[in-house]
């Protein structure tokens, strides 16, 4: 067992444990990358977000 908690996207449940418990399926970690002001593709991650958030504006109508 480790320090860190994980995530399992598949049945949405936090775990201390790289595989889930309940599904058996590999977990994730919840914390979002390093923030950098010189960092090169944040521009690109910006535009997808952007795109993901229509995208499900869109579907949602």
């Amino acid at each position: 067992m480790s320090k860190e908690i994980f995530y399992c996207s598949n049945c949405k449940k936090y775990t201390l444990e790289k595989i889930c418990n309940n599904c058996k399926k590999e977990t994730l970690s919840p914390k979002p990358a390093k923030f950098s002001p010189l960092d090169k593709y944040g521009k690109y991650r910006r535009i997808y977000k952007k795109q993901m958030a229509n995208q499900s504006i869109k579907e949602n109508k």
